[in-house]
């Protein structure tokens, strides 16, 4: 069963962005437009862009589409990057699915008390550049109750794209 786009809806939203992407637009307006436009597509809560700092070895979220009191403190919020399913994901590779964070051993929680936020549900899937693995495009608590089966699928060509391009 498709998820709220149909395919039609979902294959424009690929050319939308893969034209985005094409056109080569500086990082920084191609993020927001990413993160923007997946919020909606998968009718989320948020979608986030959440990279790895090397020197110190961190996660922390410069691009964010997410309600803006939530999106103020996601933006100044770093943490270990050993941490959380974030930190799985960029160690692994591998994108992932959970549609119980609280049942996920995994789930770092320190994030959802430092924005005020409660995480339900999440997607997860590494952003990959010729640099290597540089961080993870996520989206948390789907609108409709769970996520539907080909949208951890949308979010992984989309994160393949967003990393290609930075």
């Amino acid at each position: 069963m498709p998820g709220p786009l149909d395919d039609c809806a979902r294959l424009r939203l690929l050319h939308e962005l893969a034209s985005a992407f094409a056109e080569r637009l500086e990082l920084d307006a191609l993020i927001p437009l990413v993160t923007t436009r997946c919020r909606e597509a998968l009718e989320v809560e948020g979608v986030s862009v959440v990279l790895h700092d090397l020197e110190r070895d961190e996660l922390y979220f410069p691009y964010v589409a997410e309600r803006p009191e939530v999106a103020s403190r996601l933006v100044e919020l770093r943490f270990p990057a050993t941490h959380g399913i974030a930190g799985e994901v960029l160690r692994t590779g591998t994108a992932v699915r959970v549609d119980d964070v609280a049942a996920d051993p995994r789930f770092y929680g320190a994030v959802d008390q430092a924005t005020g936020a409660q995480t339900r549900a999440l997607l997860a899937v590494p952003l990959t550049s010729h640099q290597g693995r540089v961080g993870v495009l996520q989206a948390v608590n789907p609108r409709r109750g769970t996520f539907a089966a080909d949208d951890l699928t949308l979010l992984e060509v989309l994160g393949e794209s967003g990393g290609r391009a930075g």
